[in-house]
């Protein structure tokens, strides 16, 4: 696929040519969202015992069956329970275990009743329980939150805090997740400076490279800038893709999308004899980014100008980034919302812009936002906004961010 194309398809023809990244082994505490390589399985069965849940008194099922039918029943305590104790212990009818949250029950346990729902006699070393219960009530039977060999986690999983604490629970310590992929962002253009340095008339401090490396952040990969901005010269164009490709595992290049006299990136391109995936993409932003295949790397090159650069990461780059770290989910969830309000410049053409989610009157809606305002908004979201589209009232795609 070589000429332009819509959106959904370039983003198709690039994950078929991305292959998750390999794997390692690493601790439980150092895997919070990284992406499991591996389906995850429970080893244990977890609670592995019978265990209370409550502060209370563990009494019989005999005990339990006879309360159930009167109105209060008399229990000897015979002793104290506490977390962690392994003395087994058989309940025989008529007594009680004062038993602590986590222990052990004792075997032939009907339920425990919680200590505030007893009266305790300290001088008789006995309770009085005046309420019917349900059997089992309090107790957390072995197995009934995992068995041995329940999945935990799925290959391609994101490992959140949550299914962390359910692995930890299993007593597993090292997870293989795959590694974090590595991209590497390439500024081009004579007239970029990097910040820090005075600027001179006629010039521009680089700020895509600053928003770029956060996004790549926030997809779980790891960003590696070059050292100073590539001139507007074909051959240091090639030689940064060249240094580039033996290092990383995706490569972004902002700028030269155009094809003006010093555009060269696509030059480039057909200098190394990259494998083009597509040249333009019928969006705006977009219309001139392309994507290639070199050195079994795949490299994106996008619009030079920040606003575009951050749509285009998250509508184009990111998916192929998220396949690219093993993400089982990389395809984009786009959902239906209605403008709340029109926007300034109705298009005959596909348009991306940002937007905020705006609640009113119990409904929700789309609010279009300039390109200096997305910073300052709660709700973040791309508008895809068809051909024709923009009044207040229509229904448009949104993405969230």
């Amino acid at each position: 696929m070589t000429a332009t194309v819509n959106l959904e398809d370039a983003v198709s023809t690039c994950c078929t040519y991305i292959q998750p990244v390999g794997s390692e082994y690493v601790h439980i505490n150092d895997a919070f969202r990284r992406i499991s390589a591996e389906d995850i399985t429970s080893l244990v069965d977890v609670p592995s015992f019978d265990r209370s849940s409550m502060d209370g008194y563990a009494i019989s099922y005999d005990d339990l069956k006879i309360l159930n039918l009167r109105e209060s029943i008399s229990l000897q305590i015979a002793g104290i329970i506490q977390a962690g104790s392994i003395v087994p212990r058989q309940i025989k009818a008529g007594e009680t275990y004062r038993i602590m949250t986590g222990a052990l029950v004792p075997e032939g346990s009907g339920a425990v009743i919680k200590q505030e729902e007893v009266e305790s006699y300290k001088e008789q070393d006995k309770i009085v329980v005046r309420r019917r219960h349900k059997p089992n009530q309090n107790i957390s039977r072995a197995g009934e939150l995992l068995r041995a060999g329940d999945k935990i986690a799925a290959k391609g999983q994101l490992l959140k805090a949550e299914v962390l604490e359910q692995i930890a629970t299993c007593g597993i310590d090292k997870i293989e997740v795959h590694r974090i992929p590595r991209v590497a962002v390439i500024d081009t253009g004579s007239e970029l400076i990097l910040p820090g340095v005075p600027i001179r008339e006629g010039q521009i401090y680089a700020s895509s490279r600053s928003l770029l490396a956060g996004k790549i952040k926030e997809a779980g990969a790891e960003p590696l800038l070059f050292d100073s901005v590539v001139e507007d010269d074909l051959m240091a164009i090639v030689q940064a893709i060249e240094k580039a490709v033996n290092v990383v595992d995706m490569v972004i290049i902002t700028g030269g999308t155009g094809k003006g006299l010093y555009d060269l990136v696509y030059n480039a391109f057909e200098h190394i004899q990259a494998k083009t995936l597509f040249r333009g993409v019928n969006i705006i932003p977009g219309k001139f980014s392309s994507a290639v295949i070199y050195n079994n790397k795949i490299i994106f090159n996008v619009s030079g100008n920040p606003h575009a650069a951050g749509i285009l990461f998250e509508v184009l780059v990111k998916p192929a980034l998220q396949k690219l770290s093993g993400n089982l989910l990389y395809i984009q969830e786009w959902f239906d919302i209605v403008l709340q309000c029109a926007l300034k410049k109705i298009k005959p053409v596909r348009n991306l812009c940002l937007g905020e989610i705006i609640f009113e009157n119990g409904g929700i809606y789309a609010q279009p936002t300039g390109k200096s305002g997305y910073h300052y908004i709660r709700n973040p979201i791309i508008l895809d906004i068809q051909p024709g589209q923009g009044a207040a009232g229509d229904m448009v795609k949104a993405l969230l961010l």
